[in-house]
């Protein structure tokens, strides 16, 4: 094998930019939302599962293209409904922080669709996945946000330069 594809767990961190030292035990495929409101605000929520800010997204079901997953997880996560306007980029090295480590040990390297998306309707609501939601500036994001936040938030405004 090609020394330029090993795979070195020393390498890899996850969303909270934490060395993870293990390769992950399972690959699942994400769609992540980016929605901006009129004043250049993002919407993050907070986790549930580890307490930590982050866009609202999630897996994909069976049958589910990335634009209808990213509407319907934006939707549950927040209330809010969005159209997807631009896939930003996709995401799938793990030294892209997409992987996450939950609660139980589970180590998961997503392979994740980033869109910006536009606000078509609906209200901020809580789930069960978050326990507070918000629209913030980039330059001053709640504590603690998931590293994960900055890199996609920087690869979009990469495409408008």
């Amino acid at each position: 094998m090609n020394s330029k594809y090993s795979l070195n767990p020393d390498d890899f961190r996850d969303s909270r930019g934490q060395k993870l030292g293990r390769i992950p035990d399972r690959v699942r495929v994400s769609a992540v939302s980016l929605v901006e409101d009129d004043q250049g605000k993002f919407l993050l929520q907070k986790r549930s599962d580890n307490g930590w800010w982050g866009l609202p997204g999630g897996g994909l079901e069976p049958g589910e293209t990335f634009k209808q997953c990213v509407v319907r997880e934006t939707f549950e996560e927040t209330g809010v409904i969005v159209e997807p306007i631009n896939l930003v980029k996709i995401y799938d090295d793990p030294k892209d922080l997409t992987c996450v480590l939950y609660p139980n040990g589970d180590l998961v390297q997503y392979v994740s669709a980033l869109f910006y998306c536009k606000k078509i309707s609906g209200y901020l609501k809580l789930s069960d996945e978050s326990t507070d939601i918000g629209y913030f500036p980039i330059t001053n994001l709640p504590d603690p946000t998931l590293p994960s936040v900055n890199l996609r938030v920087e690869d979009y405004i990469k495409l408008g330069e």
